[in-house]
């Protein structure tokens, strides 16, 4: 029986020729990633076992995303001191506050590669299979691979959903993600799985489109999942990894899949999650007019310089609506850096908009918190209730096109009457 490409990069981490679905194995990563709000619970499980000394510092990263500031009145300056002091002792990588997502700091810095095992603290890092890199969230267990270079893991069902068409004028990869979250968030058919996409329709999506469908695959079932590494990728990743570390895997003629299905993406319209469920899932028009009170882009669904180019197309020329407040989150240093370039940030500043320090933010609430009764439409990843403050606020999760012209408008509206 052939291997499917989740199966090959695990084989490889396990030094093994071949790996089965559901069989356990004991791996080593190319990387080992984390962030600093579990921080404090690591560093009392390492202090309780006696160990400090990280086994490869080169294959370690540690990043500051969440808590973009040490505010006062938290304690997150003590976390920030701590994690750092502890990576620079032990020669590992460190970056700090503003320095975006884990997810972008990955690939930017020609960590995650093709072909590379990642073992991370969060499932949402299967973004790094836009250039061929496998993420397996291990939550606490990073600590253990630090130490020893190596853990065990599970290997996940191989999951094929083919792409097909081209999105229509105001549809995105955030609207095919929101689509895959309704059809299978309430089922366990994606359950313990790796999600292989493939398909004509993946030529036509740029890297930041891909990232965002693989950063909320999480949250339709799949463990993790992985895009094709076609020469968009490949160039990506030969400007920022010259020296050819890589291995580029495809999957055998004779791979077997758990589950298979396709998408066509000319079908698909704009979509809005309503909370306090993500599986809440309609088209724009079926919430026409909901008065909202904040706006949100960003976080690592849609925190990529492709996100802010469709935020500045329709703002631009506009302004937010004065009742509300619209906070804008770039992933990373480099996209805040390549968008100022680009004049996206002039645009957003003269619409109206509030331009936050790179990294989660908004996302699990640490900026732009609701009070009671106010609404929010948002990119973000979760909208239960008291995700982003008051248990009594409600927010809404859509692409950046419906959070932008929302924005402009004040209340929850179609993007597609606002572009050309």
């Amino acid at each position: 029986m052939g291997q499917s490409v989740s199966q090959k990069i695990i084989a490889k981490a396990a030094g093994r020729d071949h790996v089965e679905p559901g069989e356990y194995v004991v791996a080593t990563p190319n990387f080992t990633v984390c962030q600093e709000i579990s921080w404090p619970a690591r560093k009392a499980i390492m202090e309780r076992a006696g160990v400090s000394k990280v086994a490869h510092p080169e294959k370690v990263a540690f990043v500051v995303d969440h808590t973009t500031s040490a505010a006062m009145g938290t304690n997150y300056y003590k976390t920030h001191k701590e994690m750092k002091e502890f990576a620079l002792a032990n020669g590992a990588h460190f970056f700090g506050a503003g320095s975006g997502l884990r997810h972008l700091v990955m690939t930017e810095n020609a960590f995650a590669r093709p072909g590379g095992l990642i073992f991370s603290d969060e499932p949402n890092i299967a973004s790094v299979g836009v250039v061929g890199a496998l993420n397996i969230a291990i939550s606490s267990e990073v600590v253990v691979t630090q130490f020893s270079d190596n853990n065990w893991m599970m290997v996940p069902r191989p999951i094929r959903i083919k792409l097909h068409g081209k999105f229509a004028p105001g549809v995105t990869a955030r609207d095919l993600a929101q689509t895959l979250i309704r059809d299978f968030s309430q089922t366990d058919t994606l359950s313990q799985s790796c999600i292989e996409y493939y398909g004509p329709a993946i030529a036509d999506l740029g890297l930041d489109a891909r990232q965002t469908l693989l950063a909320c695959t999480y949250h339709a079932g799949a463990d993790t999942a992985l895009m094709p590494v076609d020469e968009k990728a490949l160039a990506y990743i030969r400007e920022r990894a010259p020296d050819g570390q890589y291995e580029v895997f495809e999957a055998d003629p004779d791979a077997e899949y758990a589950f298979e299905t396709s998408y066509d993406l000319s079908a698909l319209t704009p979509m809005v999650s309503a909370p306090p469920e993500l599986h809440n899932v309609l088209p724009v028009e079926n919430f026409a007019d909901q008065r909202i009170d904040q706006a949100a882009l960003g976080t690592c669904a849609n925190g990529r310089l492709e996100d802010l180019r469709i935020a500045a197309e329709v703002l631009k020329g506009n302004k937010i609506a004065p009742h509300v407040t619209f906070y804008i989150t770039p992933g990373s240093r480099e996209v805040y850096a390549d968008a100022a370039r680009e004049g996206l940030m002039e645009i957003f500043m003269q619409a109206g908009a509030t331009i936050l320090a790179p990294g989660c933010s908004t996302c699990w609430g640490y900026e732009g918190y609701m009070d009671a009764g106010e609404v929010q439409i948002s990119t973000h990843q979760m909208n239960y209730h008291g995700r982003n403050g008051s248990r009594e606020s409600r927010s809404f999760l859509s692409s950046p096109h419906v959070v932008a012209a929302s924005a402009i408008k004040g209340y929850i509206a179609d993007p597609r009457t606002m572009i050309g």
